[in-house]
């Protein structure tokens, strides 16, 4: 259950925090970071702190599930250097945990470990190199064995397919010569179930996305023309977002609001669109962003963004 109310905050913690590329061949540059807020317009201003709120509304097997999550993340040198996290669900005391990372020689990022206010742990995600690239993921979660997996990953010129032990389903995620995912494909005995197919403008943002199979959607992505200030803290960890996630994720709507150059304003899904509440400084630096989906009275998501800058 609590893997259920973690989908959405996954990308943004666990997966997050200052970690280093999986293989420079496929990952994203970086570049840098401008923004604004908080009343200052000067342009040299970098991100400082980061905060996402969220609220998911699920029914999930007949069982009504409302899951609210406040982050917040320090920022420094365009790095994520700590960050704090509380989870509540169906009205429940809020749950905070702090996340410890540990890595290799080489600065790649070895295992994600996550502790209670109690100082227990309550899991953690291991992951295995092999000549530099992932070659293995797992992740424990002690409370129950059901949320636990085991992935294993091979790469063969720009697709990297990910397999699950003790599962039939397998996951091919093809990058471009930009090293961008532009397709992710899950397969079950070798059939084909779920297919997702992402387009790019010149300017670096998603421009569409296209799912087919077990879940059909058609998404149209816009944004604004200034500059993305978050795209430059997560990018350096850009496929570690996506290799851990659940075949059945969508990946479009993570990079239009993490990945893209500019800030995602508004989309349309099978046709009903949806705009977004943003706000400036006169600079144009983003100093909030609500984002509100209502797919009817199954699923509903509300994201409330912050945006703090410092000299």
């Amino acid at each position: 259950m609590k893997k259920l109310i973690l989908l959405v905050f996954t990308l943004a913690f666990v997966t997050s925090c200052d970690n280093e590329p999986i293989d420079s061949a496929y990952t994203q540059g970086g570049g840098g970071s401008t923004g604004g807020g908080n009343g200052s317009e000067s342009a040299d201003l970098t991100l400082s702190v980061y905060e996402l709120d969220s609220q998911i509304n699920v029914v999930f097997f007949g069982l009504p599930i409302e899951s609210i999550t406040n982050s917040s993340f320090n920022i420094a040198n365009d790095k994520i250097i700590s960050g704090t996290n509380a989870l509540s669900a169906n009205g429940s005391p809020f749950e905070n945990e702090n996340l410890s990372i540990t890595r290799n020689a080489s600065g790649q990022i070895t295992s994600n470990i996550s502790v209670n206010t109690a100082g227990i742990t309550t899991n953690e995600t291991i992951i295995n190199y092999t000549n530099g690239v992932v070659s293995n993921i797992t992740y424990d979660y002690y409370d129950d064995d059901d949320e636990d997996y085991n992935y294993n990953f091979t790469y063969d010129g720009n697709t990297i397919t990910r397999t699950e032990e003790g599962s039939t389903i397998s996951t091919v995620f093809t990058v471009d010569g930009s090293d961008r995912i532009i397709k992710k494909e899950s397969f079950e005995g070798g059939s084909s179930i779920q297919t997702e197919t992402v387009a790019y403008n010149a300017a670096g943002n998603i421009t569409s996305s296209t799912i087919t199979g077990e879940i059909q959607r058609n998404i149209v992505f816009q944004f604004d023309n200034n500059i993305n200030p978050i795209k430059v803290i997560f990018e350096d960890n850009y496929l570690l977002t996506f290799l851990e996630d659940d075949y059945s994720d969508e990946i479009g709507g993570q990079i239009a609001q993490f990945f893209s150059t500019n800030n995602w304003n508004a989309a349309t899904y099978d046709g009903v669109a949806y705009n977004f509440d943003l706000t400036y400084n006169s600079a144009g630096r983003i100093e909030t962003r609500d984002i509100a989906y209502n797919f009817g009275p199954e699923l509903s998501f509300i994201f409330n963004e912050r945006f703090s800058y410092v000299n």
